[in-house]
């Protein structure tokens, strides 16, 4: 914890409801009194917009995107700390952080370039980085992982790519991709790499989700402190 705020990153597939279901959740929190401060990547910085404008180009490698997102990543800690500091909430939810680089990063090498990096790559690549970046990087409390049938996700990425548009559809859409990323969650949870919560976001629970999560988390707070 920072300041005796506990630090929630949020990954997962995409078009999982992971963003709508952080929102209920804060919302929820907000109204329990709970002061929650909020935080998306890549940013609107530099390093944020080039990450998404050349990483997501068509022909770019999967190690240069890799490298470009965990650089922002790195690079964000700042503003995240800065606000941590400043506001010193009682939760910080970050939606995505260099986990979701890296393991994206592998899971695009392994499915599209043929690479045969596997979860102890990103095992070391996550202690390279936090053991490099221990002065910058946030240190994520506990991460929230959440996914959903991979029939409901593509339907979810699709409105959502449909409506706002979307540089990485290619990704999105990419189902091979998509179950190798959630092979890779689901394997540093139960290598005991990360401390997470899983969370199968199905169909019409959204509130249920939200409201055992918000518990969860309240009590994963009060045992910290």
């Amino acid at each position: 914890m920072l300041y005796e705020t506990l630090i929630v990153v949020w990954e997962g597939t995409d078009g999982s409801g992971k963003t709508t279901l952080m929102q209920c959740v804060k919302d929820l929190l907000s109204g329990k009194g709970y002061r929650v401060g909020t935080y998306k990547t890549p940013g609107d910085t530099q390093t944020g917009r080039f990450a998404l404008e050349y990483g997501n180009m068509q022909g770019v490698d999967g190690l240069t995107r890799m490298l470009l997102f965990a650089a922002n990543t790195v690079d964000d800690s700042k503003l995240i700390r800065t606000q941590i500091e400043r506001s010193r909430p009682d939760f910080e939810f970050i939606d995505r952080y260099y986990l979701c680089s890296i393991v994206y990063g592998i899971a695009i090498l392994k499915t599209r370039h043929g690479n045969a990096a596997n979860v102890e790559d990103v095992e070391n690549l996550i202690g390279a980085l936090e053991k490099l970046g221990q002065d910058v990087l946030v240190k994520p409390d506990v991460y929230v992982i959440v996914d959903v049938e991979e029939n409901v996700r593509l339907r979810r990425a699709r409105s959502k790519s449909s409506k706002t548009g979307s540089a990485d559809l290619s990704y999105e859409l990419d189902s091979r991709l998509q179950e190798e990323v959630r092979r890779l969650y689901s394997l540093l949870m139960e290598r005991g790499s990360i401390r997470a919560i899983w969370v199968d976001n199905v169909e019409n629970k959204l509130n249920e989700n939200a409201v055992s999560l918000a518990d969860r988390l309240v009590e994963l707070r009060q045992s910290m402190l």
